[in-house]
Parts: structure tokens; sequence; C-alpha cells
């Protein structure tokens, strides 16, 4: 199966990432979504002064997490432009 990412427009000069939603490729989101909650790890995002705690999951090329229906990915955290990170790598759970 092939997942089309969306570009997030509102936050692309200060946090660029992509997303999919969960209407849209369900059974993927739902994986994803299980992957994200065993094996994420909580960490908090500040953007404009406020500050949430999202849980992240880690692969070689992304990070991982979901607010909502929508599942987020950035490449700027993935493990290959991070080396010190320690996190399970489940690249073909994302093909």
């Amino acid at each position: 199966m092939r997942i089309y990412w969306r570009e997030a427009k509102t936050y692309s000069k200060i946090a660029p990432h992509e997303y999919i939603l969960e209407k849209d490729y369900p059974e993927f989101f739902k994986k994803i979504k299980a992957k994200i909650e065993k094996d994420g790890k909580d960490e908090p995002f500040t953007l404009l002064g406020h500050t949430n705690v999202y849980k992240y999951f880690y692969t070689v090329t992304y990070r991982y997490w979901i607010i909502e229906n929508v599942l987020n990915r950035d490449s700027r955290y993935g493990l290959k432009n991070n080396p010190p990170l320690v996190a399970p790598v489940v690249e073909s759970l994302i093909k």
C-alpha cells in the first residue's frame, strides 16, 4: 500500500512535518498507533510558547506522533539524523 503524506503548511517554517488522516488509511493508522502507544516515548514539544507532551516513536527515517485522528511524521528527528537516540526500528511497518 502506498501512503500519500500531506505537507503540514500551518507551521511549515517553524515545525515542518507531514501527516495523514486516520479516515484515509484506517488500518495503517491503527498499526502505527499501537506501535506508538507500546514503544513510544513521552516528550515535551514547545511551539509559540505553549508546551504539550506527545508520545513519539522513532524509526531510522522519521519521528512519528499522533494528535487525535492525525498521524504526523518528521524527518528531522529520525535516528539517522540523531545517532545517539536509542529506539526500536520498525521500518517494515511503515512500508
